[in-house]
């Protein structure tokens, strides 16, 4: 089996389990500490690996430049954004059913692109943004009964609107990083992404814990005062960046996408196993069909 593969469905395991250790500190810290330590317990691990990866490569650090600054700036607010989003989420929904509704990022991107700058998608991609739209409303859905009335309810339910939102948010963070990664020269990929990363979390850290000091000061103190529990956050996030970088400095973008999305396999199984949760018939079919329908859109596109 190739590397990239083992590399991959090591990135989903980290991503995964970073994003069940916030959920067990949401009660004790709150949605914005649980979100502020996915970023600020990241920063050793990222820099560690970021300088040591120069050392052994013999790599200088990359030459920034303002677009590069404006890029990661941007790709940093809108992931704290979709990271708050989706520890809020946490409180209306399963582990399983919110981390689903994160992934339609891949669907909502589609969508954009034909809404915003025309490009629009063929047969076989319509049809799985078709199942998709059918999934979310399953997942939205999950536990009230189905009705043509409940049904347009579900769009503008709380849950809905995190849920898209974190998705839609998460997609926006997707193409502002890309973007500020392409913005610098003379490193290889792994480098240029990585350092990216590192700058990035290094802004979200002074942002989001100057917000926090003015309006919650409470949550961003209980993130240090938890340190022991909350640096495993930190140490999965950097170790999942680094894994997916490296796959898709590996390989082709498309076959990483659809393998990372054995996340909602993982999701399911933390959410059963590990806390506890029962999803509804309607929440796994809907988990279920929105895999088939992000992958159509993958392979397809």
């Amino acid at each position: 089996m190739q590397i990239w593969i083992w590399v991959t469905i090591l990135a989903v395991i980290f991503q995964s389990m970073r994003t069940a250790q916030s959920k067990n500190l949401k009660p004790i810290i709150g949605d914005f500490g649980a979100s502020y330590i996915r970023f600020s317990y990241a920063i050793p691990f990222s820099w560690i690996f970021i300088l040591t990866y120069s050392y052994f490569s013999n790599q200088t650090l990359p030459s920034v430049n303002y677009l590069f600054f404006f890029w990661v700036t941007i790709a940093g607010i809108t992931q704290i954004i979709f990271t708050v989003l989706l520890i809020t989420l946490f409180s209306h929904r399963s582990f399983a059913a919110a981390t689903a509704f994160s992934k339609t990022e891949v669907i909502q991107a589609a969508l954009f692109e034909g809404l915003i700058i025309g490009y629009f998608v063929n047969a076989r991609v319509g049809f799985a943004i078709i199942l998709g739209v059918i999934a979310l409303f399953l997942l939205s859905l999950a536990k009230t009964k189905l009705s043509f009335l409940n049904l347009l309810k579900s769009l503008i339910t709380r849950q809905a609107l995190l849920g898209l939102g974190s998705g839609a948010f998460l997609g926006f963070c997707t193409v502002a990083f890309r973007a500020a990664t392409d913005s610098l020269e003379g490193t290889d990929l792994i480098m240029k992404a990585t350092f990216t990363g590192g700058v990035s979390v290094l802004i979200q850290s002074i942002l989001m814990g100057l917000w926090m000091f003015r309006y919650s000061k409470i949550e961003l103190v209980m993130s240090f005062t938890e340190w022991k529990k909350a640096y495993a956050v930190g140490f999965y996030g950097a170790a999942s960046t680094v894994c997916w970088f490296y796959a898709f400095s590996a390989n082709a973008v498309a076959p990483v996408r659809a393998l990372g999305q054995i996340e909602l396999v993982i999701a399911l199984a933390i959410s059963f196993f590990y806390f506890r949760e029962r999803p509804t018939i309607r929440e796994f079919s809907a988990i279920i069909l929105l895999i088939i329908s992000i992958l159509m859109v993958i392979i397809f596109s």
